[in-house]
């Protein structure tokens, strides 16, 4: 008796391929990764010896492994293709939390806008003007930035666990640390930020010790205001030191 054979009652019908039978159960097995491709291999062995002329039976189960061997080996290459991604692309969003809002803001004090932005939702990014605004504004208060990290106590603040939700930051400049906050959106749609991520950065603020805070976000003039509002006030005291000054013979 063959080895690979399931022995038959009949004494001239030839026994069935046992290597057939293993192949077909094991194509219908797909929920577990591997076994359907082995299932194709054995399958494709399994054709041989069921041929016509073969010694064997068998080849329909033959035929039907190689198939379903084949669809399910696919199908899971590409499950575990796009699983592979969806993990990276979270991976990325997470990542894109503690970095993202470092090489937004060293990209805007290099004046490149696109890639500062790239980390905004699409339609929610301050404009070009807005950006260069907060940048003289930062510049004038503290200096030339450097990097910007998670607060060491760091705590999700309004709205933790949330499709929006804000983490408090520290912004390291040429003329010292500052306190800040950065707000984050979740995508509503799944959709991603230009940068690639699920989470988008939505303001940036910095808590000047000195004055007005600076915001960095769309549709905002906080960016410039604290300095406006110091240059007008520094302007009505010398006008009024002027005016009580005693006058000129």
């Amino acid at each position: 008796m063959h080895a690979d054979s399931v022995t038959s009652s009949g004494h001239d019908e030839k026994p069935m391929s046992g290597m057939a039978v293993t192949a077909f159960v094991l194509t219908l097995i797909f929920c577990i990764p591997v076994l359907p491709l082995i299932g194709l291999l054995l399958g494709l062995g399994a054709l041989g010896r069921t041929s016509a002329d073969g010694p064997m039976r068998g080849r329909p189960l033959a035929i039907t492994a190689v198939i379903l061997g084949l669809l399910m080996t696919v199908g899971q290459v590409y499950a575990t293709v796009q699983i592979v991604k969806v993990a990276q692309i979270f991976g990325d969003s997470i990542t894109s939390v503690i970095t993202g809002p470092q090489e937004s803001m060293q990209a805007a004090f290099d004046g490149d806008n696109a890639k500062a932005t790239s980390f905004w939702w699409e339609g929610d990014a301050p404009s070009e003007a807005e950006t260069a605004a907060f940048v003289t504004a930062a510049k004038a208060r503290f200096g030339g930035f450097k990097n910007a990290f998670p607060s060491d106590d760091a705590q999700p603040g309004a709205g933790a666990g949330q499709p929006e939700f804000t983490l408090p930051f520290t912004f390291a400049f040429s003329n010292g640390k500052v306190d800040g906050e950065v707000s984050f959106a979740a995508t509503k749609e799944g959709e991603m930020t230009a940068s690639g991520s699920f989470l988008g950065i939505d303001k940036i603020v910095i808590k000047d010790p000195d004055g007005a805070d600076l915001v960095w976000a769309a549709n905002t003039t906080a960016a410039t205001g604290a300095a406006t509002g110091a240059a007008d006030d520094a302007e009505a005291s010398a006008k009024e030191e002027e005016a009580a000054s005693p006058a000129d013979s």
